[in-house]
């Protein structure tokens, strides 16, 4: 090879190093706007797995009720508040784990447009994405599953029962209470869902690993590890 040609041959290969090197480690792990939308999505929807199991959601009889609740719970009328008491706990324990599966068929239909602001986002700014996004088409669902449930324990009747003998504590909004309670059990569930959601998902936020059920979902979590 002559001197000058392989003079040429070898600047062009140094003038060609720096752009080679720079395709070598270009991030790997660059993904579109749909691969971040669909990585969120998997990764939301494996945190919802995760904290709404049997038995997580927690809900506390409206103050009102807990009011006459607590002072017949002294008198000669303790099995009516019992009664209550029971049929409350039964409601929730029946509708609570159906909160989980409308939010996962809620979260399938969710678009989300600037995935990326969502990630870059607070330690909970999927789950508030969702909550804002999702919860009246889950409410919708969940309400008449919610009055089945009281209707079949008989929660509402319990609740008058112990109202009528609440003598003059059914003045302290008893009776506003009992009117809405459907709507208010129905309301908490979903409330407190979002919160134990919200909390699963700032633990998945300091540690991806534990999306071990979705690898997208812990490659895109990974990229805004908090």
């Amino acid at each position: 090879m002559k001197p000058l040609f392989r003079s040429l041959v070898i600047g062009s290969a140094l003038l060609a190093a720096p752009f080679a090197l720079h395709a070598q480690v270009a991030p790997a792990g660059t993904l579109s706007n749909q691969q971040l939308s669909d990585g969120l999505k998997a990764g939301l929807g494996a945190i919802i797995s995760q904290s709404l199991g049997q038995g997580n959601v927690s809900v506390s009889v409206p103050p009102a009720l807990a009011k006459i609740q607590a002072a017949l719970g002294k008198t000669a009328n303790a099995d009516k508040a019992a009664g209550f008491s029971s049929a409350f706990s039964a409601a929730v324990a029946q509708v609570a784990p159906q909160a989980k599966g409308l939010m996962q068929s809620a979260l399938k239909e969710t678009k989300v447009d600037d995935p990326k602001a969502v990630l870059a986002g607070g330690a909970d700014a999927g789950t508030q994405y969702l909550k804002k996004a999702m919860a009246p088409a889950v409410r919708e669902k969940l309400l008449p599953l919610v009055k089945l449930a009281t209707a079949s324990s008989g929660l509402s009747v319990k609740a008058k029962d112990m109202l009528a003998l609440a003598g003059p504590l059914a003045a302290l909004g008893g009776s506003k209470a009992i009117g809405d309670l459907d709507g208010y059990l129905c309301d908490q569930i979903i409330e407190q869902s979002f919160a134990l959601v919200g909390k699963q998902e700032a633990t998945v936020r300091a540690n991806p690993a534990l999306l071990t059920d979705s690898a997208l979902g812990q490659k895109v979590f990974s990229m805004f590890k908090k």
